[in-house]
């Protein structure tokens, strides 16, 4: 019993010390911490309820309509750029007639970053850059047919979806994902200076480096959020900012074009 005891206090400081150094891994979550936002009514504001990455359950299967999800991935793209210390790689998706969305630390310093469009390479500009929400928009400098423009929609808990992502293979790969929870995730820009945080998601789901921008679809197709990290050390823990902040940055657009900001 004593032996039980001990097992028990073990587990509850490991959590307790799991919380205090809860960072995400990739993109700009440096030294980010993730609180429960406070639009949901059963996890209290104070306490963070980390799960193990061993135990957690990925869905295996999305469940969304073969033609639907056709129709997301021909929207759905793989951006890149060479402009700093090292090449720089993630994936887009179409927002607009002549936008696509992905992460600003994707593009961060680069002045011209490449996306593949249907297996052609085509030149952008950033026109919309927020290092706190981890959200740019990118616009063809010249005329190319992009996707059908993809729908935003509202997050919910516990729904299940998919991932769109272009990894090392041509892509782009469907990755089924559930909607844990929604978050306040706070702490530092991706630059790592002090910013007011961001609405974002907790997902499960098996992410790798290069899905960082990429869209979180429900079953209705509808982008809910825009992956930004995964948990530090592995684990199926992963991270997307909520459509709001895209749907936010788009209309700031009405406000005047914004480049890049400077490498990572």
């Amino acid at each position: 019993m004593r032996a039980r005891q001990v097992v028990v206090v073990a587990a509850a400081c490991l959590s307790v010390w799991l919380l205090a150094v809860l960072v995400l891994g990739t993109g700009g979550g440096a030294g980010e911490t993730v609180v429960p936002a406070m639009t949901i009514p059963d996890v209290s504001p104070s306490v963070v309820i980390i799960q193990p990455a061993d135990t957690v359950n990925v869905p295996d299967r999305h469940g969304i309509d073969p033609t639907l999800l056709e129709r997301v991935a021909g929207s759905t793209v793989r951006v890149r750029g060479l402009d700093c210390r090292s090449a720089q790689f993630g994936t887009g998706f179409v927002v607009a007639p002549d936008l696509i969305a992905t992460g600003a630390h994707v593009v961060a310093g680069i002045a011209a970053p490449i996306v593949v469009v249907h297996g052609t390479y085509v030149s952008t500009r950033v026109v919309a850059f927020d290092p706190v929400s981890d959200l740019a928009l990118l616009r063809p400098t010249g005329d190319v047919e992009l996707g059908d423009p993809l729908v935003l929609g509202e997050p919910r808990r516990g729904a299940v979806g998919a991932v769109l992502a272009y990894g090392d293979d041509d892509g782009p790969v469907v990755l089924p994902v559930l909607v844990e929870r929604l978050i306040r995730a706070t702490g530092e820009d991706i630059y790592g200076q002090p910013a007011g945080g961001r609405d974002a998601i907790e997902l499960l789901a098996n992410i790798v480096s290069g899905h960082s921008g990429a869209p979180v679809v429900d079953a209705d197709g509808l982008v809910v959020g825009i992956l930004f990290s995964r948990l530090r050390g592995g684990g199926s823990v992963a991270y997307a900012v909520q459509s709001g902040e895209l749907a936010a940055l788009i209309d700031g657009l009405a406000r005047g074009e914004q480049a890049a900001g400077p490498c990572r």
